[in-house]
């Protein structure tokens, strides 16, 4: 079992390239880089972030950007606004490409500006083969993540979407803590994503914590894990938690070793 790290854990109290090492000293391999920002973007930041990676042994799965500056504008009416979030989009799988990823954690559409009408989903589907297929050339896939204030959060629409698209470059992610907040079993989104799926963030909750270190709330681990293998999931599980869900970096690496437990336990 690979149990993996998102950079975004550190933020912002410690800047992407700084986390590195960090990860590396608790014994993580496998890490899911997050672009915090525009500058982050930039070939020559993701080289040297390469190389760091690199120097400290580790294997970048798969490379999250700071999406609500331009994932949304990706399917906006305005052609202006549209045409420059296209331009980060590839800024982005260029960075990926280059820091060795292979997938992009994709929120996709906002639903704050969504009318659910369904030639507006034929638009959606068609971006969406658009960016894939964009990706696919740099060696990267679109892994669409269920997110709470994303279309993604219902796994109907979700069907809808994924009923119109050719791309073959389409694949998924799916977090817990987002699940959790759209009041969606995963079970549900599995019936979507199926063999798609290739990421999994792993958190945990409790009534009134949406968010917590696995092991620390309420998910059935050793359950999990089984209805993900049923499903045929062979990816990495990626801890991503919020920077206040911990104490020390210690807890990190503790949370490791009892995911790996519950996976034998499974």
């Amino acid at each position: 079992m690979d149990i993996g790290i998102s950079t975004a854990c550190f933020y912002p109290e410690v800047s992407t390239e700084d986390t590195i090492k960090i990860i590396a000293g608790l014994g993580f391999e496998t890490i899911e880089v997050f672009l915090e920002t525009a500058s982050e973007y930039r070939e020559d930041y993701c080289k040297r972030l390469k190389e760091n990676v690199d120097r400290h042994g580790l294997r970048v799965y798969s490379v999250h950007s700071f999406a609500i500056q331009h994932e949304p504008f990706l399917f906006d009416k305005y052609p202006p606004r549209k045409k420059d979030a296209w331009n980060t989009f590839i800024r982005v799988v260029k960075g990926a490409q280059i820091l060795g990823a292979k997938h992009i954690t994709f929120h996709g559409p906002s639903r704050k500006w969504f009318d659910n009408e369904a030639s507006e989903l034929m638009d959606i589907a068609a971006e969406m083969d658009s960016l894939a297929e964009s990706a696919a050339g740099y060696g990267v896939s679109l892994a669409w993540e269920n997110v709470y204030w994303c279309l993604s959060h219902g796994p109907d629409l979700m069907q809808e979407v994924m009923g119109n698209t050719t791309s073959s470059n389409i694949n998924f992610t799916l977090d817990l803590k987002q699940a959790n907040r759209s009041r969606v079993p995963v079970e549900r989104y599995l019936e979507i994503m199926g063999r798609r799926l290739v990421t999994v963030h792993v958190n945990d909750f409790s009534p009134g914590s949406m968010c917590l270190l696995p092991g620390r709330g309420q998910v059935d681990y050793p359950a999990l894990f089984k209805t993900l293998e049923r499903a045929g999931y062979q990816g990495p599980f990626i801890i991503e938690v919020y920077r206040n869900n911990f104490g020390n970096y210690d807890e990190l690496s503790g949370a490791r070793d009892f995911l790996m437990a519950a996976g034998r336990r499974k």
